[in-house]
């Protein structure tokens, strides 16, 4: 059977029990079924038009290229070809490419830069090229029955992932999907599915609909949507990486957070009989700082028929989580009446989305951030902060997405990891699930879900639903310090993620990396393919191994090729490699650094703005082999929507490892300018390699000093045990390049 109203639901939402899921059924849409037939003409604006019509008697069949490396097709059983989306989901670039068309033997061709669709007349069926590769070719004609379209491909041998959202999931293959909202919150359900999938071949297709779908990727792929026609884009790109881009040059790029929205939320419902006013929310806040816990925002409303208690009061609150290091933010489920209000007079800078209000999903969920967005931009400065369940394809544009409704558990972490992935591999660059849940959860489970998500790019807590709040401090000593230690670097790692997000802003690539996405040439086991799914790449250099079982060991830790070094105590492995029985106590987590590493990390501080940033440290892995490795750092206000109007500025950091053994780090001039920019500051390098026996900077030796001395000298370096040598430079002009040379101890004694 094709389409997707076979398959009944339950309850969407546990807090909300009225939102129960009914069954589905899909709608008849026409009297009977049908397939494109035989050829009966073609249409083309010679000698370059971009748009190939191809008439199969009544059926209407359309070929574009919109720009370079995308095609749309479009299937019109009725002849009409319209655009029932009207761009809501897609933005389509200005000038489309010139192709050619031809006919020729066996059927027709039509190409564009390195893309070729062919076709056979009788009856119409088409294959994709790239090159003179084939991407896809379809087994059977596009087709329909009386509820769905579909169109049906061969597979070969290929991987398939995206979806969205699909909790508990990212590689697809052999597996049916479901492209419609709903399922509940944990493994299976589907709390932000998109109409987009993408094959490990280099190629991607979002259908650009609103309608519920199913895709199947087993020996055969057939992608139905329960719509009266086929509206879809192919994207074709030389890696799953230039897929992404184009399919979110296309969809929208994924939005850019605030520098606060990189450190924990918190949410709960501070106006109740547990908490009787909106103003009790600053007790919590005070909390926060007590502990001396890393902060970002709080929402202070997030609980049904919550509100606030008067308008005077939530201005009073704002004002006090300010004083706290917190932005506040609003949960809404019943709308944005009063946002504008909210956003203007009280500084609300979060508007969270809930499912009583975008369960519908869809067009309405989409259109809902939509306006939250534009209401942010209408009533402040500030940048759009939006979180949302019931997501689809362009919900990256506006807002974040998490998974939903879930109980803090061992699986609710083994769950959330390839959900993330998945994510990511679906255009949301920008996905999380509440740190240990809102349900149930423990103090070891709580640890250990925060450790994985320090390298996510947002992280939110949720109190009221269970026995014990979910703040980092509840469960006492020593879990009070272990939360802490992974706030702290998180908030370090500040500058690292920012880039990240910024470099996903501008190309689609997510922060959290598919092992697959990230090493494409990589051959994995079968044994390998399995165990991937529970790692990640947090960017270019960590690899992260959440631990999701009640131990203190991980297996089926897979290291790639190359060399990597343990986050923790410097140990050093070479890929290809599996981990077995890894030791990781509670307050550890298996992170490895990919050597040539260089990672920007801020001081050390609670909440953005706590301190001035006039050191920047540079932790620096250099491999053991010569090579050179680079990293881009982005920064801006980090507040504004003035990056858009190009108020940024990026760095480049090089690092280069002779066969000698030397290492030379260098730092390149910041170029561009925003509100704020410092004109000038200093480094501290943090180099894990062999110890130093000479510095110098742009050819000046640097004195060396002791370890004590470091904080206050303008510039000097030493040796500290662990196999770290720490260099501080003086404060230097941002518009300037400089070099650091570290001639290491057997270097120099040799010479």
């Amino acid at each position: 059977a094709h389409g997707t109203s076979l398959f009944p639901e339950g309850p969407r939402s546990t807090r909300f029990p009225q939102a129960i899921e009914h069954l589905y059924v899909a709608p008849r849409i026409r009297r009977k079924p049908g397939a494109v037939g035989s050829v009966t003409g073609f249409a083309w604006n010679a000698p370059n038009g971009s748009e190939l019509n191809i008439s199969a008697g009544q059926t209407l069949v359309s070929l574009s290229f919109v720009s370079g490396g995308v095609l749309r097709l479009r299937l019109a059983p009725s002849g009409d070809i319209s655009d029932p989306m009207h761009s809501e989901i897609v933005t389509l670039p200005g000038a489309a490419p010139g192709a050619k068309f031809a006919k020729t033997a066996d059927g027709f061709e039509f190409a564009s830069g390195g893309v070729k669709v062919t076709g056979s007349l009788d009856p119409l069926l088409l294959t994709l090229h790239r090159a003179e590769a084939v991407v896809w070719q379809e087994l059977e004609p596009m087709a329909w029955n009386t509820t769905s379209t579909w169109q049906t491909l061969a597979n070969d041998g290929e991987s398939f992932y995206g979806c969205g959202m699909q909790n508990g999931y990212f590689d697809h293959t052999g597996r049916f999907v479901l492209i419609r909202e709903g399922g509940g919150w944990d493994a299976g359900g589907r709390a932000n599915p998109a109409p987009f999938y993408m094959s490990s071949k280099s190629y991607g297709v979002l259908r650009n609909t609103y309608k519920p779908g199913g895709y199947n990727f087993s020996q055969r792929v057939m992608l139905s949507h329960d719509e009266p026609g086929l509206d879809a884009f192919f994207f074709i790109g030389t890696s799953m990486k230039e897929v992404l881009n184009l399919y979110t040059g296309i969809a929208g790029r994924p939005v850019l957070p605030p520098l606060w929205g990189l450190f924990l939320g918190d949410s709960d419902c501070y106006n109740n009989k547990r908490h009787k006013e909106t103003s009790s929310a600053l007790a919590v806040a005070k909390n926060y700082s007590r502990h001396q816990m890393p902060r970002g925002w709080m929402l202070v409303n997030d609980g049904y028929g919550c509100g606030y208690t008067s308008r005077n009061m939530l201005q009073e609150t704002q004002e006090g989580l300010e004083s706290n290091g917190l932005r506040m933010g609003l949960w809404t489920s019943t709308g944005l009446a009063n946002a504008s209000w909210e956003i203007g007079n009280a500084r609300s800078r979060v508007i969270k989305t809930d499912v009583a209000w975008v369960g519908s999903g869809y067009r309405f969920g989409l259109q809902a951030v939509k306006l939250a967005a534009q209401l942010m931009v209408n009533a402040s400065d500030s940048r759009p902060y939006t979180w949302t369940v019931c997501g689809w394809a362009g919900t990256q544009k506006y807002a974040v997405i998490w998974t939903g409704d879930n109980s803090g558990s061992w699986e609710y972490i083994r769950m959330q990891i390839p959900t993330m992935i998945g994510s990511g591999l679906s255009g949301f660059a920008h996905a999380t699930g509440d740190v240990d849940g809102i349900f149930g959860g423990s103090a070891e489970t709580y640890v250990r879900d925060l450790q994985w998500k320090t390298f996510l790019t947002v992280a939110m807590t949720m109190s009221g639903w269970a026995k014990y709040d979910k703040q980092p401090w509840v469960y006492g000593e020593p879990y009070t310090s272990y939360n802490r230690k992974w706030l702290r670097l998180k908030a370090r790692l500040t500058p690292y993620l920012y880039s990240l997000a910024f470099h996903a802003h501008l190309t689609g690539e997510p922060p959290v990396r598919a092992m697959q996405l990230e090493f494409p040439t990589e051959k994995w086991s079968s044994l390998n393919q399995s165990a991937l799914q529970y790692q990640f790449m947090s960017g270019p250099f960590f690899l992260v191994a959440p631990i999701f079982r009640n131990e203190s060991k991980r297996d089926d830790i897979v290291l790639p090729s190359g060399e990597w070094i343990d986050y923790s105590d410097g140990s050093r492995f070479t890929g290809p490699t599996t981990l077995q029985s890894y030791p990781c106590p509670l307050e550890e987590l298996p992170v490895f650094v990919r050597a040539g590493a260089i990672i920007p990390m801020w001081p050390q501080l609670d909440y953005v703005g706590e301190t001035p940033l006039d050191v920047l440290t540079l932790d620096v892995y250099p491999p053991t082999a010569p090579g050179t490795s680079s990293f881009t750092l982005y920064e801006d206000d980090g507040l504004t929507r003035n990056y858009s109007l190009g108020a940024v500025s990026t760095q480049v950091f090089k690092l280069y490892v002779a066969s000698s053994g030397a290492v030379e780090i260098c730092v390149g001039p910041s170029q561009g300018a925003y509100t704020g920019k410092p004109s000038k500051r200093s480094y501290l390098l943090q180099v894990h390699s062999a110890a130093a026996g000479l510095i110098t900077i742009d050819g000046l030796s640097v004195p060396r000093i002791c370890p004590e001395c470091l904080e206050r000298s303008s510039s000097g370096w030493f040796n500290a045990d662990g196999g770290t040598t720490f260099v501080k430079t003086a404060a230097m002009s941002n518009a300037r390049s400089s070099c650091v040379h570290i001639q290491n101890l057997v270097d120099d004694l040799h010479v």
